[in-house]
């Protein structure tokens, strides 16, 4: 059975080619996103500092008279600092909807999910960008030519081999669906007027209404939640305007017809009074309604 909302059709279709990074997301902390809105620029982190081990720990390989060579190697892959973005997974689930990466990168569901516009973007000259592909039996070694001598040679190598060297991880990384760009000589990533939505995980929280103050309508504010399919028992994420969905809710709780929160203020006064005595009947057969 097909779920159909604001978001699409669910479940959507696999993207393809560069449908696949039309939006890139990136999952922060709020306090980093504070400082992201105020400057408008990321900051590109070291690549010898990423938290997979298999990436991390890549060795060289190289002929015994090349021994200086691996340290020219070295160099010039340290030079790179990266960005990474997570991209649409398909026609309905968008890159700000991923559990994982709230999880790892969105400070345990408390930080912040920027969308990006990649048409937009600012990208440096002579950078390196491309989508992350995932094998199964990930090969944690770089080997070096014989005929490489100078480090010019070493510097056109790690460009030819970037897939192989950045943008390849093992298959256990898959779900982060990455795009990741490259830079050998900035330090930070132009993205004013490319910001097109800010996501977080709760529309009542202190850190969304901050960060609906601190955009003021420059770009929408959304929050995600989850829809359950009665036939297939699935939790579906959802998107939503989070000022919008506030005020229902504020609204909903002033209305005099709406007798829920009334009940479940009785219903958490009945629980504390009684919650000491295990064995207790916690079931409340009367509620007032005023």
């Amino acid at each position: 059975m097909r779920t159909f909302n604001q978001n699409g059709e669910y479940p959507g279709k696999p993207l393809t080619g560069n449908q696949r990074f039309k939006k890139l997301y990136h999952y922060t902390s709020f306090n980093t996103f504070v400082k992201i809105w105020c400057t408008k620029k990321l900051k590109f982190g070291i690549t010898n500092d990423v938290n997979d081990i298999l990436e991390a720990r890549k060795s060289v390989d190289a002929d015994l008279i090349q021994l200086p060579l691996m340290f020219a190697y070295e160099d010039i892959k340290n030079s790179y600092k990266q960005i990474s973005f997570t991209m649409d997974y398909d026609t309905y689930i968008k890159g700000c909807m991923s559990p994982l990466m709230w999880g790892i990168y969105g400070d345990k569901r408390k930080g912040v999910c920027i969308e990006l516009d990649f048409s937009k973007l600012n990208f440096p000259e002579n950078c390196l960008m491309d989508v992350v592909d995932y094998l199964p039996n990930y090969y944690s070694r770089v080997c070096l030519p014989s005929h490489l001598k100078s480090i010019n040679e070493i510097e056109n190598f790690v460009k030819q081999n970037a897939k192989e060297i950045f943008f390849t991880k093992h298959d256990s990384w898959e779900n982060e669906n990455e795009f990741r760009l490259l830079s050998n000589n900035l330090d930070f990533l132009d993205i004013n007027n490319a910001i097109t939505a800010i996501y977080l995980t709760s529309h009542n929280s202190t850190e969304c209404i901050c960060v609906e103050n601190l955009v003021q309508n420059e770009c929408i504010v959304k929050s995600l939640k989850y829809i359950q399919s009665g036939s297939k028992n699935e939790s579906i994420p959802f998107t939503y305007d989070s000022k919008i969905e506030r005020e229902i809710e504020e609204n909903a709780q002033k209305s005099e017809t709406n007798v829920l929160p009334k009940f479940h203020i009785q219903a958490f006064e009945h629980y504390n009074d009684l919650k000491h005595d295990k064995n207790a009947s916690l079931i409340k057969t009367e509620f007032k309604l005023s």
